[in-house]
């Protein structure tokens, strides 16, 4: 499954040929952070003077992969992390001329993951000049309070004009992300951040719920009864709440923690949720292409001696059987405003499967949509039970 190590020999020969038709997807995973976050589980080091180390291991890893890249085309690259922006522009463009190399590379879309503070005018120039059409903004939340329960590193105004400095750069798009849920932070508090956000022209929000992750400051805090369990039913009405007030808004729904104006989703995201095709690199990063997973190690020094030595940096491969194929499409649809096929259940679930989906029916957290199979908004929320139900 998805632990341990893979099995040798680690080769583009464990990966097959992409399905005629298909592209691809790149996530660029720069690990870097000027701190840990009290909530986040992903994989960073503070380590900024590996920067260089890390780029150099970034374009021989592109390398090694040059066979795969140059026979798809490249649609979409997602720079994630870590802390994306706080790479120096220098390293950006080498990342870019290398990318730029390969005659696959016609992104329609190229996102950059940002935080306030590292957001300046010239910052916003210069990644706009190298070709970045997509902005996502970690704000998390405009409250003095909040922004302390979760160890954001940013101040309230300086996010504020973060986002009114990105609403003027002239992006293709921009996203900003926000979390709920966090204890002592009010539906109005909430409503408020919206408000500005909305005001300011934003075309695309996520919104994720707050949950206690293992190896995190909160998760040690709650063990040691100083910090508060996520309340249920507060999650659940906040969500409830933020979809109404989003739609009034003009933002539509397209997957459990993202909305968007007409034309803003997210492409590259969408790649996950469809099953299709994207290669990870750098640090923790994971690749798909049907019907195999695989990843590279968590681990920046591991990441370095790997390439250094001219090997794939994997910690684990895998073929998924058929039922891992099944669920994965249950759950990747259900998570979204597409569902899945009804066609497709007939044809492909387990009878088994089949008496638990019709039991979903029958109580109302599955709906037929048209020729989809779905859940309904105000079922969104029981999402992991409806999952866990069939």
């Amino acid at each position: 499954m998805l632990s341990g190590r893979p099995p040798a020999p680690l080769n583009l020969a464990r990966i097959p040929p992409l399905p005629p038709g298909q592209t691809w997807g790149i996530y660029i995973h720069v690990p870097f952070c000027r701190k840990a976050c009290h909530y986040c589980d992903f994989y960073f080091t503070p380590r900024s003077s590996l920067m260089e180390a890390y780029v150099e291991a970034l374009l021989a890893e592109m390398r090694l992969y040059s066979p795969w890249l140059e026979a798809a085309r490249i649609e979409t690259v997602f720079f994630g992390g870590g802390t994306p922006s706080w790479l120096p522009i220098p390293m950006l463009e080498r990342i870019f001329r290398r990318l730029e190399s390969f005659a696959t590379f016609s992104p329609h879309e190229i996102t950059l993951e940002a935080n306030p503070e590292d957001i300046t005018p010239e910052k916003l120039s210069a990644w706009r000049a190298l070709g970045i059409t997509r902005l996502s903004v970690g704000v998390q939340s405009f409250s003095p309070r909040v922004l302390k329960t979760l160890g954001r590193w940013h101040r309230p105004g300086q996010a504020q004009r973060a986002v009114e400095a990105v609403a003027q750069a002239g992006f293709a798009s921009w996203s900003v992300d926000m979390i709920f849920a966090v204890p002592g932070q009010s539906w109005q508090t909430l409503q408020a951040d919206i408000d500005f956000l909305v005001r300011e022209g934003v075309p695309h929000l996520s919104f994720y719920g707050l949950t206690i992750e293992p190896r995190t400051v909160l998760y040690k805090k709650y063990h040691r009864g100083h910090f508060p369990a996520v309340d249920e039913e507060a999650y659940a009405q906040q969500y409830q709440a933020l979809h109404e007030y989003l739609k009034e808004k003009g933002f539509q729904w397209y997957e459990v923690s993202n909305w968007a104006c007409p034309g803003h989703e997210c492409q590259h995201n969408w790649r996950y949720w469809l099953r299709k095709p994207y290669l990870g690199l750098g640090p923790s990063a994971h690749s798909y292409v049907p019907e195999v997973r695989w990843a590279n190690g968590a681990s920046l020094v591991g990441y370095l001696q790997a390439i250094g030595r001219g090997e794939f940096p994997w910690a684990f491969w895998e073929e998924l059987t058929a039922e891992q194929v099944e669920l994965e499409v249950w759950m990747m649809g259900l998570r979204t405003r597409l569902g899945v096929e009804w066609a497709w259940v007939q044809r492909q679930a387990s009878p088994q499967r089949k008496k638990r989906v019709a039991a979903q029916l029958r109580t109302g957290s599955l709906v037929r949509s048209g020729a989809q199979l779905v859940v309904p908004q105000e079922k969104l929320a029981l999402l992991d039970s409806i999952l866990l139900a069939i």
